[in-house]
């Protein structure tokens, strides 16, 4: 399985509706030091997400590595813990899998070539790695949108569910 560098994002939304442990369809994550300190600030412990057989690795990034990405002409600006998550994945040439809900930071990452994986993906990517089954995906997406602090618009849901019905159509 995969190496990912996390963003606090898919952390926080998958910590909120209780399917932390989906995490577990990466071996490894490599979290940005700001984004520990966003993760602690929720009551989380970044080394420990409880997911068992799961290394966590906090990467300290220098503050002058990371500012120029915050500012970039022509682009919305992004916090300083998305420039760290850039930077990491940058540093990585974009070779792994990096998790966020942001959009600017993805749109950023997609530029240059990075898989990105949000919460949703987290969760199908669990639920084709048969860590849970087709009810548990349905019920966990409803509650991602309806019970976390993701924000997402009407049409964007509307379009996951269109997404996911075809997916499960299979079955």
């Amino acid at each position: 399985m995969p190496d990912a560098i996390a963003d606090t994002g898919p952390i926080l939304h998958l910590h909120e509706i209780g399917r932390l442990q989906v995490l577990r369809v990466f071996d490894s994550l490599l979290i940005p030091d700001l984004v520990a300190d966003e993760i602690r600030a929720y009551g989380l412990d970044p080394a420990r997400l409880g997911v068992i057989d799961q290394t966590v690795t906090v990467v300290t990034i220098e503050e002058a590595q990371w500012t120029p990405f915050v500012n970039v002409t022509g682009r919305p600006n992004i916090h300083p813990a998305d420039a760290q998550v850039f930077v990491l994945a940058q540093s990585h040439q974009f070779a792994l899998s990096v998790l966020t809900d942001d959009l600017d930071l993805r749109r950023r990452l997609e530029n240059q070539g990075a898989v990105v994986v949000g919460s949703v993906g987290v969760l199908v990517r669990a639920y084709s790695s048969g860590y849970f089954k087709r009810a548990e995906l349905e019920s966990a997406v409803q509650a991602l949108f309806m019970q976390s602090t993701l924000h997402v618009s009407r049409a964007f849901a509307t379009y996951v569910r269109v997404l996911l019905s075809a997916l499960l159509r299979g079955e």
